[in-house]
């Protein structure tokens, strides 16, 4: 079971992909996504989100202000401006 990510800005999608992990700074502070994870809104605060796939692999992707919402092992993150590395 994988988590579906996407990242999406005011003019396009920045990130799509499946994860076993990920981490995302918010108003709350650092929290972690798995598959199974209950419902979550959260604010996010300029950082970075780590992304982490099932072979192991990490994306990190520096975000400025914006939301995550979880729902369904879904992982939405709309930041106004963002850069995948």
């Amino acid at each position: 079971m994988a988590l579906t990510v996407e990242l999406v800005s005011p003019e396009e999608i920045i990130y799509t992909g499946e994860a076993e992990m990920v981490v995302a700074r918010t108003t709350d502070g650092e929290i972690a996504f798995q598959p199974g994870h209950v419902p979550f809104l959260g604010v996010l605060v300029p950082g970075e989100v780590r992304v982490y796939t099932a072979d192991g692999e990490k994306t990190t992707i520096a975000v400025e202000r914006g939301f995550v919402e979880v729902s369904h092992d879904n992982v939405a993150l709309l930041s106004d401006t963002a850069v995948v590395s």
